[in-house]
């Protein structure tokens, strides 16, 4: 029997094997946890509420803020309220408002309800049209509308040569112009109500229609009931862009004297209306004031949110569609028509007068072809330049708001930061705000705080000012993306030793860079196609496009004001088209 050795390895010693946590592998940041959120708060209040400080003070003072020698005083709110003139507009904005908000829910959800829950025909295409308004700059359609469907219009009249048909409103009245706004608000109740409607479960509808509902009752009682937040936030939204327009009014309002308050203090600061400058701030406090409580009574009607969820952890199937049968066909057939008429139409409008000498139609468009319009924008310094400095600001404008939209929602829903439920309100704010007080807010401020006045005469007081009042349109566009990663990914990198910004910087920030390129892409549209906010700040120097537009229109110089739309309407489809190239669809845009 041969001898045979066994040899025994001794497992390997724990003692001999040198550990290298994550802990170690990983980049901690230089300040603590709650330094990083209270700073990213601190700076969110400062930057977006602080500017609302100098427009109160200015409102109880009695000459402007640079002016030591003035004291404290209510007489600008005397001159306000006891102004007739102030009254009116009041009257007139909160008719306007409620008709354009009545008008944009009822058209924006019904829309939303046929695209998303019927077989209505050609849904699909319909529901790139409808957004359409939101996408494209607002005051091109205006402008648009004007050349087409105003009484002497260039449609207006061929449909009332070749038709038995007419306009039936006057452009020029408040009807009119309702109309008009509520083309540009629609669109922004479909997005949310299609939102909610497609992401929402149709559990409830299957129950009901198991139950024997009929498939529009259940859409009427079951579905709808649900849109309630969407409704609420949109027709908040909704009321409070149409408090600040002053594209609709200043080109459609002022021939027929129809005066918002939008108009009314466009006019006081321009110099139209004497002796009231002081007024503009006791005006701004007294909107912002209605915009608060408009703010409140939505979540007083929105009541808990919970009660209108429907998705749970299980996934559902999509709603099924509510068939319509042969009326599928005549309801796309007046969506049809009412898309061609609001929206296709004024683009061509602004398109034809844009590439002619005189757009008329007693005279073939085709026999006065010119580009004399671009010629004289292309070779005017003050026009150039408008694009120039608007491309400029949007650039960076974007750049520097996505990365604090980033940063805000990191800390509102990623931390357990004592303050973070407040940013959220917070960063929404300046959306519901007119942009005529943003600007307002900003000049005051820089008022204050550069007594020269060259901070204010640059490019970059105009970015910080456009930034912070797209913030809220970057965030909703940002907060879905974050909302759908789970929180286990940085759950993980905590367990492994990483501090907050760490995880939130080597794990989430990555995975949402898509997600931060449609935010800069939305933001950057918004900020180019900004007017309202530009009244305050612009000086000859700092010119801005929509602006620019703003004035040419009041001014009816047509073909110039057409030229320029097609350059920002490319510019923007460029930009858009970009960036679906670049992001396919999980671009939104």
């Amino acid at each position: 029997m041969s001898n045979t050795t066994v040899t025994t390895r001794r497992p390997p010693s724990h003692d001999n094997v040198e550990l290298s946590p994550p802990a170690r592998r990983m980049r901690k940041a230089w300040l603590p946890e709650s330094a990083i959120q209270y700073g990213i708060w601190g700076i969110a209040v400062l930057v977006i509420l602080g500017p609302i400080i100098p427009i109160a003070w200015s409102s109880l003072w009695s000459s402007p803020l640079y002016d030591s020698t003035g004291t404290w005083s209510v007489a600008h709110f005397r001159y306000l309220l006891t102004d007739p003139n102030w009254w009116r507009a009041v009257a007139n904005s909160l008719k306007f408002a409620v008709a354009t908000t009545a008008g944009s829910v009822v058209v924006g959800a019904t829309l939303a309800l046929l695209v998303t829950r019927t077989d209505m025909a050609f849904r699909r295409v319909y529901g790139v049209l409808l957004i359409l308004p939101v996408m494209l700059p607002g005051l091109v359609l205006v402008v648009g509308w004007q050349t087409m469907w105003a009484p002497t219009g260039y449609a207006s009249h061929l449909l009332a040569s070749h038709t038995p048909f007419r306009v039936p409103f006057d452009l020029y009245s408040m009807t009119g112009m309702a109309i008009t706004a509520t083309v540009l608000g629609a669109p922004v109740v479909f997005l949310f109500a299609r939102a909610t409607l497609t992401s929402g479960s149709s559990v409830l509808e299957e129950a009901a229609r198991c139950a024997g509902a009929r498939p529009a009752r259940a859409l009427l009682s079951i579905t709808f009931p649900l849109l309630r937040p969407a409704l609420l936030n949109s027709g908040l939204l909704v009321f409070a862009l149409s408090l600040e327009t002053l594209g609709v009014p200043l080109l459609l309002g002022s021939s027929a004297n129809i005066d918002l308050m939008s108009t009314y203090l466009y006019n006081h600061w321009t110099g139209q209306v004497q002796g009231g400058q002081g007024a503009l701030p006791a005006a701004a406090i007294l909107m912002l004031v209605a915009v608060t409580l408009l703010l409140f009574l939505r979540n007083r009607l929105a009541g808990d949110l919970g009660r209108f969820t429907t998705t749970g952890g299980k996934s559902s199937r999509p709603a099924v569609a509510v068939p319509l049968g042969w009326a599928r066909w005549v309801i796309s057939a007046v969506v049809g028509v009412v898309l061609i008429c609001s929206t296709l139409v004024p683009l061509g409008g602004v398109v034809l007068s844009a590439f002619t000498g005189i757009l008329s139609p007693f005279i073939n468009p085709l026999t006065v072809l010119t580009t004399d319009n671009f010629t004289s924008i292309l070779t005017n310094p003050l026009y150039t330049g408008a694009i120039r400095n608007s491309i400029v600001i949007a650039s960076a404008g974007a750049a520097l708001a996505t990365i604090c939209i980033v940063a805000i929602a990191l800390v509102a829903h990623r931390s357990n930061f004592r303050f973070r439920g407040s940013l959220e309100h917070i960063v929404l704010y300046p959306r519901a705000v007119p942009g005529l007080i943003t600007g307002m807010a900003f000049f005051w401020t820089f008022a204050v705080l550069d007594t020269s006045g060259s901070f204010r005469a640059t490019l970059w007081a105009l970015g910080i000012a456009f930034a912070v009042r797209a913030l809220a349109l970057g965030y909703n566009a940002f907060y879905p993306a974050l909302a759908s990663l789970g929180k286990d990914l940085d759950l993980a990198a905590r367990t492994s030793g990483a501090d907050w910004w760490t995880a939130m910087r080597t794990i989430l920030i990555r995975l949402l860079v898509p997600a931060m390129s449609v935010s800069f892409i939305l933001i950057f549209v918004a900020i180019l196609n900004e007017a309202e906010a530009a009244v305050f700040l612009v000086t000859p120097d700092t010119q801005v496009l929509g602006l620019a537009m703003l004035q040419l229109a009041a001014g009816s110089v047509g073909g110039t004001v057409a030229a320029l739309g097609v350059i920002q309407l490319v510019i923007t489809a460029v930009v858009l088209g970009v960036g679906r190239l670049a992001f396919g669809a999980r671009a939104h845009v």
